[in-house]
């Protein structure tokens, strides 16, 4: 957003001088973006006074001017044909260098020496007409500097607004801010309106068609009006924050744009049919050629304002060309609307266009600012461009919007500031914000101003007093006690995660938050959707409950790139509420499909199956000691699906999914996926024993053996029957084959596994390792049923 430091100096005072004021902005959340000295660029520009202007003796097409710059008179040859005695002109000394960066020298120019320079609109910068100079105002003096007589000695301070605080779009958002530091009152612009002639009502209707879309419309009649440029005050003021002037009517609705932070709308009165606006969603077959000259086919779901006939503007975007405003306009219909975020985002993100409008109605305007903004663009009209305004403006505003209540505790806000604030303080600080505020038995009653859409939640406001006050003015505390959704330890270890799981051959994907509610089916997580309240569009308009889907479009789309494998992971939120409550949780999971590297020379690469990914988790989670367990989940395949463990906590689950939600992504191949719960994984790694362990002084004998069971034996249940049966001398059984086959009876299979035995005290025997394995085999018969292979 960019301002000048004197422009906001006529909505509040400031006490500090522009360095200092960036810098007290900066604290409160405003981050500077730049800052330009506009009057260093007109260095060594003067006014002058052409007292004569006589044909150059030896060139047709150039004069010779006698210029007064207050204290003396000096001779300057001219190429311009508009120049004449008597008028007031911008000049260059020798020494000095125009705008773009050509520096003016004392020269003889076909015999004659000129002393300076007469420059146009063009050598300035300050607009495109190169063919003739710029011809300044009669009461400007003679000698004084260019920059101050125009309006350009202007300090320009551009502030970088993030998308939760559309308030600051504005001068009157920006000396909101002052006042808050300081409680200097504010000063509003000029707006009250010298009304004459026949009501609105007699020249114009509205109607709103999609109150959901529209909330509110204010129309305003200015007849009479005489459209041209704009006087250079206001293009220059313009120019300077990055706007291009048009004339004289488009430029007062962007000064009060920039000026209250709420866009406006001309149209040509005489263009509309029936002279009526409807408020309506576009219907099958519409077009509208927008000002840029683009043609747009427009569809149902758009927003547009429209005549009698057909739709003349895209609602909070653009407007039409067939509507407008040209130097044959007299008669004007001024809208000032408030219009639905995500409507206008929808528009905008449609069609391809971005306004300043647009980047205003979808971060949220304030709907009861409309008529204000009405009143001064129509004030600026009738001062510009002449005209009569119209009594009794129609304000179409058929369901009033409320304003937000919030309820602010003083002993949470001392409690999470690591503050003593009084309540009064808190109060005051509020209320300088805006805020309607009332104490309530403990707490501070808070009606939040319509201007802040980003105040929806008690916090909000503890961050609003806290920025107001001064973080830097909170003395550091041991006190201080916040509370985290997620342990401490599980941030620390997602850098690790990460990397563990990269270095296991998977790839990091960032996946969009917010999800499409046909997902919700898809998801498989508990609670209930956490739908939001300005979505992007219709259909995209949930926070994802679960990554998986989000795993599956990124293997939809790799695949369609004809990729032989995807293996991805992602950490990130997911999004739930029950009972009113929301809940964040951060959760990692992953997803393995297509081929990998063969293990044998017999083929260059096998199908993904579900132990590689299991491995791939065993070995991510080999600190937390998992264990696995036969489970049932809604994404998984039955028969197919683990839930991981580690000692009695539930870490998530890990299995094959189920082939009609792989369908509905387009994946015909198996697809192997795990989901992790980060706070229990934390927990988990912390409850591990961290006591120190020597290393072993005697060597281990390892035995290889596999045995044949019944098919449905679960195979951590005889990996856990295994070690007990010499559990004082069995470190470690780790399986590494699974066969099912030709070799195998039907509903057996066959398990083979590496016994790890080691003894504390001394180095074991060869016989008393195979001691260990007949006791191992002898167990598993008990139990299982299982023969040595």
């Amino acid at each position: 957003m960019k301002i000048t430091y004197n422009w906001l100096k006529e909505f509040v005072d400031i006490p500090w001088a522009w360095p200092e004021l960036i810098e007290r902005l900066t604290m409160t959340g405003l981050e500077r973006e730049g800052v330009e000295d506009l009057g260093s660029r007109y260095q060594g520009l003067v006014v002058g006074h052409v007292l004569q202007r006589r044909p150059h003796p030896n060139a047709d097409r150039l004069s010779v001017c006698q210029v007064e710059l207050g204290g003396s008179v000096q001779t300057i040859v001219c190429g311009a044909p508009n120049v004449a005695a008597g008028q007031k002109v911008a000049v260059i000394l020798p020494g000095h260098r125009l705008p773009g960066g050509a520096e003016i020298r004392r020269s003889e120019i076909r015999g004659v020496e000129s002393a300076g320079m007469i420059c146009s609109q063009a050598e300035l910068g300050l607009g495109t007409d190169a063919e003739g100079i710029l011809v300044l105002p009669d009461e400007l003096q003679a000698g004084t500097p260019f920059a101050s007589q125009v309006g350009l000695d202007e300090v320009v301070l551009d502030f970088e607004v993030t998308p939760n605080r559309p308030d600051c779009l504005s001068l009157l958002g920006l000396a909101r801010e002052v006042r808050a530091l300081t409680g200097a009152p504010l000063r509003l612009p000029p707006h009250q309106v010298a009304e004459s002639g026949a009501s609105t009502a007699q020249s114009a209707s509205v109607s709103i068609e999609d109150p959901e879309g529209c909330p509110r419309y204010v129309a305003r009649i200015i007849r009479g009006v005489s459209v041209g440029p704009s006087p250079l005050w206001l293009q220059h003021r313009l120019r300077a924050v990055g706007m291009r002037p048009i004339n004289n009517v488009v430029d007062a609705t962007n000064l009060a744009m920039l000026e209250l932070g709420h866009p406006l709308h001309a149209f040509d009165l005489s263009a509309l049919a029936q002279s009526r606006i409807a408020v309506r969603r576009a219907r099958a077959g519409e077009e509208l050629e927008t000002l840029d000259g683009a043609c747009h086919a427009l569809d149902g779901e758009l927003l547009v304002i429209a005549d009698g006939e057909r739709p003349v503007a895209l609602a909070g975007v653009m407007g039409g060309l067939h509507s407008e405003v040209t130097d044959r306009t007299t008669d004007l219909l001024l809208e000032s609307a408030y219009f639905n975020p995500a409507r206008v985002r929808l528009g905008r993100t449609r069609l391809g266009l971005s306004t300043e409008a647009s980047m205003r109605f979808e971060r949220g305007a304030d709907w009861e600012m409309a008529p204000l903004a009405g009143d001064r663009a129509a004030a600026l009209i009738a001062q510009l461009a002449g005209g009569q305004v119209a009594p009794q403006p129609l304000d179409v505003y058929p369901r009033p919007l409320p304003r937000t209540r919030l309820s602010l505790r003083l002993e949470r806000l001392n409690r999470l500031l690591a503050i003593a604030l009084s309540e009064a303080d808190c109060a005051r600080i509020l209320e300088l914000l805006g805020c309607q505020v009332e104490a309530a038995s403990g707490a501070l009653e808070v009606l939040v101003p319509s201007f802040r859409p980003d105040l929806q939640r008690e916090v909000d406001l503890i961050e609003e007093v806290g920025r107001i006050y001064g973080y830097e003015r909170i003395e550091a505390s041991q006190t201080a006690q916040v509370s985290l959704a997620t342990p401490v330890s599980a941030h620390a270890l997602t850098y690790q995660w990460r990397h563990q799981l990269a270095g296991l051959g998977l790839d990091e994907v960032v996946t969009n938050t917010i999800v499409e509610r046909r997902w919700l089916e898809l998801a498989g997580a508990e609670g209930e959707p956490v739908v939001l309240a300005n979505p992007p569009t219709e259909s995209q308009c949930l926070l994802r409950p679960s990554l998986v889907p989000s795993l599956l479009e990124v293997a939809r789309r790799n695949f369609n790139q004809r990729a032989a494998t995807v293996a991805v992971f992602e950490l990130g939120k997911c999004f739930a509420q029950a009972g009113g409550k929301r809940r964040e949780q951060l959760r990692l999971s992953g997803l393995w499909a297509g081929r990998r590297s063969a293990s044998t020379w017999k083929a260059a690469w096998q199908p993904v199956e579900f132990l590689d990914l299991k491995g791939v988790v065993e070995t991510f989670l080999e600190k937390a000691a998992p264990r696995f367990e036969a489970a049932a989940h809604p994404l998984c395949r039955p028969g197919r699906c683990a839930a991981v463990l580690a000692g009695d906590r539930r870490l998530g689950l890990l299995g094959e999914l189920q082939p009609a939600l792989a369908a509905a992504f387009d994946l015909d191949l198996p697809v192997y996926i795990f989901d992790l719960d980060c706070q229990a994984l934390a927990e988990a790694l912390e409850d591990r024993d961290r006591g120190f362990r020597p290393l072993p002084k005697f060597p281990p004998i390892e035995r290889d053996l596999a045995v044949v069971l019944r098919a449905e034996a679960p195979a951590a249940q005889v990996v856990a029957q295994a070690r007990a049966a010499a559990p004082e001398l069995i470190e470690a059984v780790e399986i590494f084959d699974h066969y099912q086959g030709d070799q195998i009876p039907p509903g057996y299979k066959s398990l083979a596994f590496t016994v790890r035995v080691r003894s504390a005290e001394r180095t074991l025997e060869d016989r008393e390792a195979s001691q260990v394995v007949e006791q191992i085999l002898r167990r598993l018969a008990e139990i299982f049923d299982a023969r040595l292979r």
